[in-house]
């Protein structure tokens, strides 16, 4: 059995390859993010998870590395985590029944057999109108403070989504489906561990 590494402390990452069955091990990636790396916010993304990958992968001779990373982008601009309560507001109203696009790029490399992969998975997330309260009492959880695009889809901002296209793993944290097939490419079957 191959050793298997996330290079994330992320618990969403972590809770997704244990819904999948995988045995794992994690190693969180030193790698400092540069985001002015690359101008496509989809080769950014990939990019840097390939790099927080890389990171990880010198440090084991026979393992599989996985490394990920996750944008949301609305109107061409990376959304990170709010700087302060004004900032989730003004984010949190701008998704009020719009949409957005959520970008998750992996990495995944056998350091035995020197093999890299290197993909993306997408979504687009539609927020139904929210009122002022809404938004208020949300921002009072704290919730929006830690994430991303200032709200966790697995926790209460669940109520605030409408719909969901595409990938709804990468709006998680990790495109599993992709993570899956190519890990069996790799020998590594998560059905059968």
């Amino acid at each position: 059995m191959r050793k298997i590494v996330l290079a994330s402390k992320s618990p969403r990452r972590k809770c997704l390859l244990e819904q999948i069955g995988l045995k794992f091990d994690i190693h969180e990636s030193d790698y400092e993010e540069d985001m002015q790396a690359l101008s496509d916010p989809h080769e950014l993304v990939k990019f840097l998870a390939l790099n927080k990958a890389r990171d990880v992968a010198k440090h084991y001779d026979d393992a599989i590395i996985i490394g990920a990373d996750t944008f949301v982008i609305f109107k061409d601009k990376f959304i990170g985590k709010p700087k302060n309560e004004q900032d989730a507001r003004e984010v949190l109203r701008n998704f009020s029944g719009k949409e957005h696009e959520v970008v998750t790029g992996f990495a995944i490399i056998d350091t035995r057999n020197n093999v890299i992969i290197n993909d993306v998975g997408m979504a687009s997330v539609k927020f139904r109108d929210l009122s002022e309260a809404e938004i208020d009492n949300y921002i009072a959880t704290g919730e929006p403070m830690t994430r991303a695009g200032s709200y966790g889809l697995m926790e209460r901002a669940a109520i605030l989504i409408e719909s969901i296209n595409g990938d709804f793993y990468s709006v998680i944290g990790l495109p599993l489906n992709k993570v899956y097939v190519n890990l069996l490419k790799m020998g590594v079957d998560a059905l059968r561990l």
